[in-house]
């Protein structure tokens, strides 16, 4: 995962506590019972988002293994995820390669940082 999905958990984590912390302050009038049920939430929110982006990133490196299995390079995936519109919108689809595009940039950043630090540790 990226390092800037941490935001995306933080974010999580804090709707988490506001939500459970506001509805059991609501419910109970007690204050120091709504902040430890504002915790669970957190931890509760946080580890379901991830979660759920966890399957979101599983199934985009399954459909771009599923195609790179196909015997097609970078260029033509791109063609063929762009081609793949849904409602055959322009944005739509420049929406859609832009994406695969910073997807496959961040899968090469990785790999090259991965073999840099590899070559610093010798």
């Amino acid at each position: 995962m990226n390092d800037d999905a941490k935001y995306f958990f933080f974010l999580s984590g804090f709707i988490g506590f506001i939500f459970f912390y506001g509805f059991s302050l609501v419910l109970n009038h007690d204050p120091l019972k709504s902040l430890i049920y504002g915790a669970i939430g957190s931890l509760f929110f946080s580890l379901s988002w991830r979660m759920l982006l966890s399957s979101a990133l599983k199934k985009v490196q399954c459909t771009r293994d599923s195609v790179n299995t196909n015997g097609l390079d970078d260029s033509e995936i791109l063609k063929k995820v762009s081609t793949q519109s849904p409602d055959g919108s322009a944005s739509s689809s420049d929406l859609v390669s832009s994406t695969a595009r910073a997807n496959m940039e961040a899968s090469s950043t990785r790999e090259s940082l991965t073999s840099a630090g590899n070559s610093l540790k010798k």
